[in-house]
């Protein structure tokens, strides 16, 4: 089972979900935090200071630990991985190497002005590129 985590109130509904689902089937756990610094460096205009960029890597693997010690507290043992790159990509590259069947993702509902600005949901393009099933934990705006 693959928990993708970035310590969002989504992310968050996602992993007690995977944690119940993980003691109820005794399913092992890797959790991937992903840092992507190419969008987050054209979201600055391409002035991301090596600061701003080691700041973004220390959060992701804040959030990672959060998640692995979230889990814990449930008796669920994990794995954690940050990876870097387009997000996609990373998840789909993860699931591929780690031979993931689940994939626990969690969504927020958005206004279809958000919807506009910001695209599909990951979850829309990974259920296209990814073998196995996918488990998407919503939460409400």
């Amino acid at each position: 089972m693959l928990l993708v985590y970035d310590g969002t109130d989504e992310a968050k509904s996602a992993l007690l979900r995977c944690a119940e689902l993980s003691v109820a089937l005794a399913a092992r756990v890797d959790v991937v935090t992903v840092v992507n610094f190419a969008d987050d460096n054209a979201m600055c205009g391409g002035m991301l200071s090596s600061a701003a960029m080691t700041q973004l890597e220390d959060q992701a693997r804040s959030a990672l630990r959060e998640a692995i010690d979230a889990l814990g507290v449930n008796g669920v043992v994990a794995r954690g991985h940050v990876v870097f790159g387009g997000v996609l990509e990373a998840i789909t590259r993860m699931v591929d190497l780690l031979q993931s069947d689940v994939i626990v993702v969690g969504h927020r509902t958005r206004s279809w002005l958000e919807r506009w600005y910001h695209g599909r949901a990951l979850h829309v393009d990974l259920v296209e590129r990814v073998k196995g099933s996918m488990i998407v934990t919503v939460t409400p705006a």
